[in-house]
């Protein structure tokens, strides 16, 4: 089972919503996958030549613009949706996509990716008052590179004040505090922008794709980092379904797909993210790390493909005493690790994912 592939997974309910305004339940998230042509958010590059397509993306589905004109793509929702409305009172804790760069140019990929969030001053119709507030992110845009990379954003949708990190749109003539407070409880557009929006890049044809818009509320389940692409052409993806609880003895499934067949692997995890070079891939856990015990990923009978899988319930891990620092308000980062004995390391890693423990 592959549960972020899908638009509405655990949280299928919240499709039904026309905006994030609502509280949600703790553990909530929810993933536009694009699959069967869905597009909740109406997430737009913008261009002519935009096409969700059924295949190629990670997994499945993908959103796509080919020779798109511009000095910084801007992946934007368009209309309300789950992902606008009020931050604050729906709880939202975070945002995410994962990004490919099929075609530029000549090289950007050393410039970051931020995230906007803008209110429209009341006036639709007129985008020459809108403002922003944003953050400059620590991982850069992808390159040419054949891989989807993973990016994740916190969103302190409770704090009163500007939180650390942050900025506002210069041309606001609001206090910080204020253009702060008045977009966090009124977003109206969601931008993940190649690049810091203050700064003014060169015009480039690119073509570039998209998937698994994640919006996540009090703590959701959320995926970040690089996975590694393995001996048989593919990127491990790690997805979540359910609801991370401390009283619950299973109904929090973490699945790696796209892992090779009939190989064994683990999910390890820690309270804290990282970034570290790590037998050809990515370490995306700091230490201390806590290993979960070794599984199969079944799939196809040989030759080697990548049909595997490699699942935990999570809730049953906890409920099992493994680990005492698996509480309710605990933070979790985790990653799989599999055997690939045809790669330079014989290991594979997938990208991460990070939740919070419910009660």
């Amino acid at each position: 089972m592959v549960a972020m592939r899908t638009t509405i997974l655990a949280t299928a309910f919240l499709s039904l919503l026309a905006s994030s305004s609502a509280a949600q339940q703790c553990g909530a998230f929810s993933v536009e996958g694009f699959t069967a042509g869905s597009n909740v958010g109406g997430w737009t590059f913008g261009g002519p030549n935009q096409s969700i397509q059924a295949s190629g993306g990670f997994t499945g589905a993908q959103l796509v613009t080919a020779g798109l004109d511009t000095f910084a793509p801007q992946l934007r929702t368009t209309g309300a949706s789950i992902y606008t409305g009020d931050y604050r009172t729906a709880g939202v804790t975070s945002l995410g996509v994962d990004l490919k760069t099929y075609q530029i140019d000549f090289p950007s990929c050393p410039r970051p990716l931020s995230l906007m969030l803008t209110n429209d001053n009341g006036t639709p119709s007129n985008p020459n008052d809108d403002f922003y507030v944003y953050y400059v992110g620590a991982e850069s845009i992808p390159c040419v590179d054949g891989l989807w990379h993973s990016y994740h954003f916190d969103v302190p949708a409770q704090s009163a004040t500007l939180p650390v990190g942050w900025a506002v749109d210069p041309n606001s003539v609001l206090p910080p505090n204020t253009a702060w407070n008045t977009v966090i409880q009124d977003v109206d557009r969601v931008t993940f922008f190649y690049g810091d929006p203050t700064f003014f890049f060169i015009f480039q044809m690119w073509t570039v794709g998209a998937d698994n818009l994640r919006i996540g509320w009090n703590g959701g389940a959320s995926t970040y980092c690089l996975s590694k692409k393995n001996s048989v052409g593919c990127q491990p993806v790690i997805s979540a379904s359910g609801q991370p609880s401390a009283s619950q003895p299973s109904g929090f499934v973490l699945s790696t797909a796209e892992v090779i067949n009939n190989k064994n692997g683990i999910f390890f995890y820690g309270h804290a993210a990282q970034s570290a070079p790590f037998q050809g891939g990515t370490l995306c856990v700091a230490t201390p790390i806590q290993r979960t015990p070794t599984a199969s990923s079944g799939g196809n009978p040989p030759p080697n493909d990548c049909s595997g899988v490699l699942s935990l319930d999570f809730n049953t891990w906890i409920a099992g005493g493994n680990d005492p620092s698996l509480v309710a308000g605990a933070t979790i980062f985790g990653q799989t690790w599999s055997r690939d004995p045809q790669s330079a390391s014989t290991t594979s890693l997938s990208n991460a994912v990070r939740f919070t423990i419910c009660n």
